[in-house]
């Protein structure tokens, strides 16, 4: 029998075996898996809650099941003991070829039907920003590709040893470095579980996804490889292991596959443009300073393409004093250079291969000394990630719906030449806003093909590039002009929540009771929505962010936060004023920016929707979680508390957590408002809190901090 009559034999054979009905069934269940793990990890942006938590807790389980499905499989008709009668009939590598394809097929049916078991589900949980091609890409990029390396690893091992158990030691062997936390932030080596930071709901990313499909196409290589090179280990003539390999090896045409697709996966590794090669911490004794005395003019072009998430960049350099000898210039490892001429005249250079700090030299040297002439460098790629930062977020990188690129991912860094002013055209699609240096670019041209070019002037500094696919909204408090933009995806909470209103109100009544925002700056402020990819928020002069996760569904319905959407996007907006781009709050058990921020929220809410409200959606509800956490038996009892298993007591620890930061502590603040004398006392001190800010930037402000701002101590504000 030919391969393909082996093929739909063993897949109608399949198709009716308990085994991998069981496997199906299984790994069909495990996805919810994801966030049961989850649960203590807080709020997370949606699509990451219900698209990659449960497709990568899918991906691992059903990798490992599909794996014992395959060890089951390939062991059958020796485990019958029919294999020799089925030796006679067919070739055995075509029987095992056709097994294990067949083995494929169906586990590629389970994925689709997984997908569209959970489709409806997570379409309904995630409302106007589920995206079905979003959604199904993560199951092929992911689970499909993750599954077909795991079934190719269990039959291999199982071809070159012929036993379950010694199968099952390779293959736990293997999972066990995938797992393991010594490559637990590389994207590389996790074959089994891959690793992925988050997503973002209202900029849609696909650099995960890209990512994650060079990281499966490298290991399916790998995973083939040793697969293919497993048939000449193949049992003959009911020979051994050696003598089996000894007579398959002669022949060419077998090893050459096998040895082509181990090669294709470790080139494929060593030859990724994702992350830079270097070290995998910031040598700060390598960063160098450049020299003033050689400046130059710059006008850069860059371009980029968020379809395959490239840049390409022609930047020149008008060279007033030229540098006596060769010099070097640094770049982020991801670019290649294909041209560089000064004043016409090709200029020779060469890139050293040694990444560092998440950029590689160039050294050239000029072939005239002759000034006043323009040094042109051509160069493209990807944005490589700096490796000691990639483990943890995402530095740089070009999507659809965002663009995020710092200076030293855009332009050279010269050791002898400083930049003394720099103009810089930025070509990207015309549906993104573009700022340069945090602020809001204005001067733009129409290119008539879908993309716009957006140009900067700056003075001694070219400066960061971001973009996003946003919505600005302009308004003004008094003589304060806002410009508040956020992403597109959320106009719809926007509208429905009248956050422009909310913004107002927030930021008229911190105002008056706390002092201006520090970030506002000659009369302007621009408060910006970040990615999630991103991990956080930053304050400069006249600009504010704020993480993505503000406007998510998930954050406006937590009810430790306030009591309706409007109330919790007012308490997220207060940690301007305390705790992370404001007053820098020590995180303690009984005090941190929370509790301050819950406090204010609900003087704000007091006086927006009267004390009687007030009064039953925050303090009532404090005192009732208070009263709840004092009435728990474990916390009256902790002697019993270890007892428990730790899961219980982490849960009990995280739930002690959230009272005391969203219950307790605003009711100690409003016990101390009591005891200076009532609300304008309170804003006083508060307000003279956030003046001295400054002074507590490094050491952080504590509790005691608190005290000896009220004149009081810690059994005065002790509750009952």
């Amino acid at each position: 029998m030919n391969l393909f009559s082996l093929f739909r034999v063993e897949l109608r054979r399949l198709l009716q075996s308990r085994t991998v009905l069981g496997a199906a069934l299984l790994s069909i269940l495990s996805l919810p898996l994801g966030n049961l793990l989850m649960i203590f990890y807080g709020s997370q942006v949606m699509s990451s809650r219900y698209i990659l938590t449960p497709v990568l807790s899918g991906t691992t389980v059903g990798a490992v099941l599909w794996a014992a499905a395959a060890l089951m499989e390939a062991d059958r008709l020796q485990r019958s003991g029919v294999h020799v009668l089925a030796d006679a009939i067919s070739v055995p590598g075509a029987l095992c070829a056709a097994r294990t394809l067949a083995l494929m097929t169906v586990s590629m049916l389970v994925v689709l039907l997984t997908a569209l078991v959970y489709a409806p589900y997570t379409a309904e949980k995630m409302s106007y920003l589920f995206r079905p091609g979003f959604y199904s890409a993560n199951f092929a990029v992911f689970m499909l590709p993750t599954w077909w390396i795991s079934i190719l690893f269990a039959d291999a091992f199982y071809q070159l040893t012929r036993r379950v158990e010694l199968s099952v030691v390779l293959y736990v062997l293997l999972a066990g470095v995938s797992v393991s936390g010594i490559v637990a932030r590389d994207y590389f080596l996790r074959w089994l579980n891959p690793y992925v930071i988050t997503y973002s709901d209202g900029f849609l990313s696909v650099w995960p996804l890209r990512i994650g499909l060079y990281t499966r196409i490298i290991w399916l290589c790998i995973a083939l490889g040793a697969w293919t090179t497993s048939f000449l280990f193949m049992r003959r003539y009911q020979r051994g292991l050696v003598f089996s390999f000894l007579k398959s090896g002669k022949k060419l045409r077998k090893l050459l596959p096998a040895a082509v697709l181990a090669a294709s996966g470790v080139w494929l590794w060593h030859a990724q443009p994702f992350i830079d090669h270097g070290p995998d911490s910031y040598d700060y004794a390598d960063s160098f300073m450049m020299d003033a005395d050689h400046t130059v003019n710059a006008r850069c072009h860059l371009k980029v393409n968020p379809v395959t998430g490239t840049v390409s960049v022609k930047a020149e350099y008008d060279i007033l004093v030229p540098y006596d000898g060769e010099t070097v210039f640094y770049l982020n490892p991801g670019y290649r250079i294909t041209k560089m001429t000064y004043g016409g005249e090709t200029v020779s250079f060469r890139t050293i291969d040694s990444d560092l700090n998440g950029q590689r030299p160039t050294r050239f040297s000029l072939p005239s000394k002759t000034p006043g002439k323009t040094l042109l460098i051509e160069y493209s790629g990807f944005p490589a990630q700096a490796k000691y930062a990639a483990g943890s977020l995402v530095d740089d990188m070009v999507d659809r719906d965002y663009i995020s690129l710092d200076t030293t991912s855009l332009f050279p860094r010269f050791e002898g030449y400083f930049v003394q002013t720099a103009v810089t055209d930025f070509t990207i699609p015309d549906s993104l806003t573009p700022f340069c240096n945090y602020v809001q670019m204005t001067d733009s041209v129409d290119n008539g093909d879908g993309t716009r070019t957006w140009t900067q002037n700056t003075e001694n500094y070219i400066g960061d590039f971001t973009a996003g696919y946003y919505r600005t909204n302009t308004f003004s408090i008094n003589d304060l002009t806002v410009d508040f933009a956020y992403g597109a995806a959320y106009q719809k909470i926007v509208v429905e929540n009248d956050i422009e209103q909310v913004i107002i109100d927030i930021l008229t009544y911190c105002s008056e009771h706390y002092g201006e925002l520090w970030s506002a700056e000659d009369n302007h402020l621009l408060l910006r929505q970040e990615s999630s990819m991103f991990m956080g928020g930053y304050a400069v002069h006249g600009v504010s962010t704020w993480f993505e996760t503000v406007l998510a569904p998930d954050t406006l319905s937590d009810p430790d936060k306030g009591a309706s959407a409007t109330e919790v996007f007012i308490h997220e907006m207060i940690h301007q004023w305390w705790g992370g781009l404001g007053l820098n709050c020590a995180d303690e058990e009984l005090w941190s920016a929370e509790g301050l921020t819950v406090y204010s929220t609900y003087r704000l809410v007091k006086e927006k929707y009267g004390a009687l409200y007030a009064q039953q959606y925050y303090v009532d509800m404090w005192k009732d979680a208070v009263e709840n956490q004092n009435r728990s038996f474990y916390n009256r009892h902790p002697e019993y508390l270890e007892l428990l298993p730790s899961v219980y007591q982490t849960s009990l620890e995280l739930s002690n957590r959230s009272v005391n930061q969203y219950q307790r502590m605003p009711l100690m603040i409003l016990k101390a408002e009591a005891l200076v004398g009532g609300e304008a006392q309170m804003d006083e001190i508060l307000r003279k809190i956030y003046a001295d800010r400054d002074a507590f930037h490094d050491n952080k402000f504590r509790f005691s901090d608190f005290l000896n701002y009220c004149g009081l101590t810690e059994e005065d504000l002790r509750l009952e």
